[in-house]
């Protein structure tokens, strides 16, 4: 048993979390150890699913055998597997065992078990005789080499659908496709795959699930990337995509005008896919009028993370330690909850799987996912059980997302509706957006201008800054009008035909500049600023703008310019607090670079043990390490952050500012008349 808990409690931590200081190893084995025996009692592969999550209704295998069906119904993947090859062993030609080999090791990729399947694929002759059978190892061999990371080796292992002659195996071509442009991040291809695949087949649950892959993929590019999008001739249903996520992107602030929008979305595409499937929730309100929760002792909490999934294994094992040791030091033991992990590996698909092996081992809440794909598989369900506190946030359409859940997570956007809070506490009411170019700065700069515009403010200008360069003087002077002006004077030099001096003005109208930037970005954009004569314009940030170092002398250039960011990193009482200085001694190599994520485990296991109060009193403020925790009518967690400012190269805590909203008066709706006319323009 020892070896056992040594074993598996190294293959639990990342590479660099093994160097810990003498004195704190013995807590750590115990740590780990704990941790092993939760993981080991947790893990299954076997379990029931519920009948919401069918695995056939969406498969692009063809399981013929009824007693293999029902084993995939109950969760049982292997078994199913196994059945196929005891089919196979007793098959009465070689054809008919080469088929049912092969359906074995499809119901195994197909589900994410890449390990199992591979030891049923070793078993496949690598040529075979007929065409058809050798496109489908071929398939499989490309998924094999797709869950090791090389999306290109990937595409070139592929066959070519046009020589195929099963549309349902021409779908699996198109399905792997689609997963290998994502990790090429290539959402153009992707898009085109996906589509290419529901031509191949006429199945409603695989139609309904490969249009939540495609809206997935599209809700999370930037506004920029999807404009280029539009520009690629790709036919109706492709454009139809593109022009269905810029409308709903385009309409996320004002309900009236999104519903517009969409209508005219529908007008020129009557016959396009989404309509079966998409419509309904994105015309359905996005705010629930109340959260409800199932109520009940909880005596056993599950916790989903991708513990082995390379490139964010580490990172979940930090949510994971955090919640070790918010657990650990938990002062009143006599009610407390035992806790399983429960390692959702690489494959997102297999997050339901997980989710309902959680349920049958007696789970009364949930912890997790942590993916963006793997929390929208659990929150679109139609029945949770129990509570779910996600670790992610995702964007639901309409009423999808199913009751019992909540969403936590780091989010870009609470640091963007911080920035926005303090400018109107301030009465800074009028600003300039400055941003990055990627999906971040477009959900910070979104969030931001949200906020203002619900709260009376008003932005008057957002300039996109490029990414390869760090001369803003052209988007600047766009932003501050400065353009304008010097239009003006030369315009004046010419009219009376003199030299005139002049000394460009920036516009009178600003209150303050939001910065949904980079460090580098920021350190470009403020002596710029001054440059322009807009050196007294409040500049507020999001955590991006601060330095990752203390050097001051560097840091200068980041000079009043203020940010927020989790009391985990500016509060003086956290750094002293008995956790964190665990988690410092524990973890010294790692704390600076998922110091937030060991946060956000111990926030999820205080939300855990808080749930009483956050849903019984609206008004429950709930301290945190990533934030003042709060719970939002739509079940969404909200983080109250603290500020802090450069000055002199040095950041310094600075007072926050609290923020109440105006009661503003409702403006009479405009008559049909009206709405018509100003959509059409």
């Amino acid at each position: 048993m020892n070896n056992l808990i040594g074993n598996a409690g190294r293959s639990l931590l990342p590479a660099n979390h093994h160097r810990l200081t003498g004195k704190h190893r013995q807590l750590m084995l115990l740590l780990v150890s704990i941790a092993v025996l939760l993981l080991v009692s947790g893990c299954r592969t076997t379990g029931g699913v519920s009948e919401d999550n069918s695995f056939d209704d969406q498969s692009l295998a063809s399981i013929s055998d009824a007693r293999a069906r029902r084993l995939l119904f109950n969760g049982d993947i292997q078994a199913a597997a196994d059945r196929y090859s005891f089919l196979a062993d007793s098959a009465a030609d070689a054809e008919t065992q080469v088929d049912y080999q092969l359906v074995a090791a499809e119901i195994l990729y197909d589900r994410g078990m890449t390990a199992e399947g591979n030891l049923k694929l070793g078993i496949i002759p690598f040529s075979l005789t007929q065409a058809a059978f050798q496109q489908r190892r071929d398939i499989l061999q490309a998924k094999d080499i797709l869950f090791t990371g090389e999306p290109e080796q990937a595409l070139n292992a592929l066959p070519d659908p046009d020589t195929m002659e099963s549309a349902l195996h021409r779908a699996r071509v198109y399905e792997v496709r689609a997963q290998a442009f994502r990790q090429l991040d290539n959402p153009d291809e992707e898009l085109a795959a996906r589509i290419a695949l529901e031509q191949q087949v006429n199945r409603p649950g695989i139609a309904e699930a490969n249009h939540k892959q495609i809206w997935q993929l599209l809700t999370t590019q930037p506004q920029s990337r999807l404009n280029e999008m539009t520009t690629h001739v790709r036919g109706d249903i492709y454009q139809g995509w593109i022009e269905l996520a810029l409308s709903n992107a385009i309409g996320d602030l004002d309900g009236q005008q999104r519903s517009g929008s969409l209508q005219q979305w529908r007008s020129r595409f009557p016959n396009h896919p989404a309509n079966a499937t998409m419509m309904r929730t994105l015309f359905a309100d996005n705010n629930f009028n109340s959260l409800e929760l199932s109520s009940g002792p909880i005596r056993q909490v599950g916790v989903l993370l991708p513990l082995t999934a390379p490139g964010i294994g580490a990172a979940a094992a930090a949510i994971r330690d955090g919640i070790i040791l918010a657990y650990q030091n938990e002062t009143d033991r006599s009610n407390l909850p035992t806790i399983r992990f429960y390692d959702i590996g690489d494959n997102v698909n297999f997050v339901r799987t997980a989710f309902q092996n959680a349920l049958n081992d007696g789970a009364d809440a949930i912890i997790g996912p942590l993916r963006k794909q793997a929390v929208t598989s659990i929150v679109t369900q139609r029945n949770l059980p129990v509570p779910v506190i996600t670790l992610n946030q995702v964007e639901v359409p309409g009423s999808s997302q199913a009751e019992n859940v909540i969403q936590f997570g780091l989010a870009p956007e609470d640091e963007a509706r911080s920035a926005a809070r303090r400018a109107l506490a301030l009465d800074y009411n009028n600003a300039i957006v400055l941003k990055t170019d990627d999906s971040r700065g477009d959900r910070e700069a979104r969030a931001f201008t949200e906020l203002m515009l619900l709260n009376g403010g008003e932005v008057l200008h957002t300039a996109i800054l490029p990414a390869d360069e760090y001369d803003y003087s052209q988007q600047l002077k766009d932003a501050l009008l400065i353009t304008q002006s010097d239009q003006r004077f030369r315009k004046l030099s010419r009219t009376i035909d003199a030299k005139l001096f002049f000394e460009p003005g920036i516009r009178g109208d600003v209150d303050m500049v939001f910065l949904a930037v980079n460090n580098d970005q920021a350190k470009s954009v403020r002596p710029q600023l001054a440059f322009f004569h807009a050196a007294e314009l409040p500049k507020f940030g999001t955590s991006r703008v601060a330095a990752i170092d203390n050097d001051v002398k560097a840091n200068r250039d980041l000079n009043t310019i203020h940010y927020t960011d989790a009391p985990w990193v500016l509060d003086k009482d956290v750094r002293n607090s008995a956790l964190y200085r665990q988690i410092a001694d524990n973890f010294p190599d790692t704390i600076d670079v998922f110091g937030k994520l060991y946060a956000l485990g111990i926030d999820a296991w205080s939300i855990v043990n808080n749930l009483d109060l956050l849903t019984s009193n609206p008004s429950a403020r709930l301290p945190g390490y990533t934030g003042q925790l709060s719970l939002a009518p739509d079940g969404r967690i909200e983080r109250e952050l603290l500020w802090a400012r450069y000055e002199d190269g040095k950041s310094i805590p600075v007072k926050n500012i609290e923020y109440t909203p105006p009661v503003l008066r409702a403006n009479p709706l405009p008559n049909s008349q009206n709405l018509q006319s100003g959509f059409s323009n």
